[in-house]
């Protein structure tokens, strides 16, 4: 007999080791909730950061063409967005920024009215500052490149705006000393002072950068929760009973060596990031069916915080600008526009691949040919940039944000390379298009390269493809009054799907203007002081009644992939068959199944072992006695509830298998086929409880 399919009391699992997910699996944690932390990178030691900065197999994630490290870019059809995946999240390519937004962001009507938004997080605020170990960069570490931003500042009349930005960066007295744990009483791990080595956006190998491996996460596990990492969830499936079924897989393994057991949670906190978070939601929604009551908002109100990423590479023999913290100043030109510098240690064998000259104008597709044009009559001033020596120490890029009113909207749509698979695309929003040109970052670009006597660049992302720019998206699963206005409400509880909680970038509804991981964390330290303990929630909430199921047979076989296998002492009782999938299926299939031997099939009967009856004549008569077994699945090799039939049953019957997994309402979706060859998808019928309780003891077959 297999275990129930329940899950464990009090359990709960968080997708994601992100800011949102890290500061849930702490804060959950401490409230007594069993939690599960799962990650689909891996944890990258120092060692391994150290040889991210050597190696793009060790640097940039891409496990299907066997990379290894943690770096993503991903270009959609509206926007660029940079990530990286691991434990940690993007916390391990964080800047280390901690800005809290100004009064724009707070007052932005996309919030839902009722609440003093800037009042009610300012004690999370508050707590998120602590956690991470924010100070003011100190004099010390700032250098020419500083020097540089504060003449771009002066000649656009902001200089009274610089200042160095607040970091969550341990500097110690002096660079490179390794101490016992300065934040958390002895709690947490030992540290090394920074080396101002101007490497933290490609992975500090140092321990100086307070990642959240070295706070929220470490302190998770000391308080009980596991981390899981290598796992990726590809759907969440609500159980009948209550609570979620997560199906796994390794994005490092091949083939059925993917697969993961699966995990079960009464609640489910999705903190994937943006990115992360739609293609898990909406492949669920729209594709699997398995959370088919998420609203219409999904996927809206997407922002690129109105961002753009500008560069300046000084001439050869140049002194070198690496030394400090990847960002260590920043000014204001203007009451919505944020700027800072960046220095990149790490990761300029790609970024020096991505700039172009700088160019200016409104009009995309005017900007573009303006940009190959220059190009292709100066390629070796192009050439200069993209073969520069020494380019990591004669580079400044510049992060430029605002608070702005432009939103995309991500959809899961039909691939168009590979039109047979779904993914993730971009598509306009609601409102102004996100911006893929901000006059004023060409200004501050400008401005820094004359006093600096360097080259102004922008991203060809930018320039040339005519899409915004980011390290920073939010929205797609906002904070709203309802499922016609957001995805979650004020608790971050998914409208429709009670249990199902997102507690990312993906809730916020307006652009920060600023680095966002501190807002971020904030609203996640409110959720989970939210949250409660497992017993002011008492259990696991029933799952809704599911949606009809698709008539397609690949949208069938998909939602059959994805559902739990039942344990075998459930299935005690009568079950009514149904035939699914394309109307001339289910015409024909009730016909072939009586030419083979069961005419006028009505379902199956088992008891509580597992042995079981076909059902036939509306379930008065019993036919063909089969058995039970939890066994991995001949389509996919995943858990199954396996019915066979004995060695002497007649032809085909000794050779068919019908394989079961539970729906969301508790009804069992099978797919059968006759296994004399190989077998790679069945034919799918339903089986729903009948309620009949009194189960007779199997007869001998009888004839039909």
């Amino acid at each position: 007999m297999t275990a129930p399919l329940r899950p464990h009391p009090g359990s709960v699992a968080v997708i994601g080791s992100g800011f949102g997910g890290a500061v849930s699996a702490l804060r959950l944690a401490e409230q007594g909730w069993s939690v599960t932390v799962l990650e689909q990178g891996r944890r990258h030691t120092d060692a391994d950061l150290l040889a991210a900065r050597m190696s793009l197999r060790d640097y940039l994630w891409g496990p299907e063409l066997g990379a290894r490290g943690f770096f993503w870019q991903r270009v959609f059809g509206h926007m660029g967005i940079i990530g990286a995946s691991g434990v940690g999240g993007g916390s391990i390519v964080w800047g280390a920024v901690m800005l809290e937004p100004g009064d724009a962001f707070f007052d932005d009507p996309a919030w839902p009215a009722g609440t003093a938004w800037r009042e009610e997080l300012a004690e999370h605020y508050a707590t998120a500052r602590r956690m991470l170990g924010v100070t003011e960069t100190p004099a010390r570490a700032l250098s020419a490149q500083d020097d540089h931003l504060l003449a771009a500042a002066t000649a656009m009349g902001a200089q009274d705006t610089f200042g160095r930005v607040p970091a969550a960066i341990y500097y110690g007295d002096r660079p490179g000393v390794t101490t016992d744990d300065p934040f958390f009483d002895g709690a947490g791990p030992p540290r090394t002072s920074c080396r101002l080595c101007g490497g933290c956006l490609a992975g500090c190998p140092y321990g100086a950068k307070n990642s959240l491996d070295r706070n929220y996460l470490h302190l998770a596990q000391r308080a009980g929760a596991r981390i899981q990492e290598r796992t990726r969830v590809d759907a969440i499936v609500p159980l009948p009973d209550g609570g979620y079924a997560l199906r796994c897989s390794d994005p490092f393994a091949r083939g059925r060596a993917r697969h993961r057991p699966d995990v079960l949670a009464e609640r489910v906190v999705v903190s994937a990031g943006v990115l992360g978070t739609m293609e898990l939601l909406l492949r669920c929604r729209d594709e699997l069916g398995t959370l088919p009551r998420i609203g219409p908002r999904l996927g809206a109100h997407v922002r690129t915080n109105s961002e753009a990423v500008t560069g300046i590479l000084q001439p050869p023999g140049s002194p070198s600008l690496t030394r400090g913290p990847s960002i260590s100043t920043d000014f204001h030109p203007d009451g919505r526009t944020h700027i800072t510098q960046n220095r990149y240690v790490g990761g300029g064998t790609l970024l020096r691949l991505s700039y172009g000259p700088l160019v200016d104008g409104e009009d995309p597709r005017a900007r573009a040919r303006e940009t190959l044009r220059r190009i292709v009559r100066h390629p070796v001033t192009h050439l200069r940039t993209v073969l520069a020596r020494d380019f990591e120490a004669r580079f400044t890029a510049l992060t430029v944000m605002q608070s702005g009113e432009g939103d995309l909207r991500l959809r899961w749509a039909r691939s168009p390379v590979r039109p047979w698979r779904r993914v993730l695309r971009s598509a306009p929003g609601s409102g102004p298009a996100a911006p893929s040109y901000l006059p004023v970052a060409n200004d501050a670009t400008r401005a820094f390269a004359q006093a600096s006597g360097g080259t102004p660049l922008n991203l060809t992302v930018e320039s040339i493809a005519g899409r915004s720019f980011t390290a920073h998206v939010l929205g797609g699963a906002v904070i709203g009054p309802d499922a016609d206005h957001g995805v979650v409400d004020e608790r971050h509880e998914v409208f429709g799907h009670p249990g199902l909680y997102v507690a990312d970038a993906s809730v916020i509804p307006a652009d920060v203007g600023v680095n966002p991981s501190l807002t971020i964390t904030a609203l996640a330290e409110r959720f989970a002081a939210r949250f409660g303990s497992p017993e002011t929630h008492g259990g696991a909430t029933p799952a809704p009644v599911q949606d009809d199921l698709p008539a397609g047979l690949a949208a069938l076989a998909r939602r059959w992939a994805v559902l739990p296998a039942p344990d075998v002492a459930s299935l005690e009782g009568d079950w009514r068959a149904t035939f699914v999938g394309p109307a001339v299926l289910r015409a024909v299939a009730p016909r072939g199944v009586g030419a083979l031997g069961l005419p006028r099939w009505w379902g199956k009967r088992f008891d509580a072992h597992g042995s079981g009856i076909n059902l036939v004549d509306d379930g008065h008569r019993e036919h063909q006695p089969m058995t039970a077994t939890l066994a991995p699945s001949a389509i996919d090799g995943r858990p199954v509830l396996l019915v066979t039939y004995p060695p002497d049953a007649p032809l085909p019957w000794r050779h068919v298998r019908d394989e079961l997994r539970q729906l969301p309402d508790g009804r069992m979706l099978a797919m059968s086929a006759i296994a004399t060859g190989p077998l790679t998808r069945g034919l799918p019928f339903v089986l729903a409880r009948d309620g009949r309780t009194n189960v007779r003891s199997h007869r001998a077959p009888a004839a039909p």
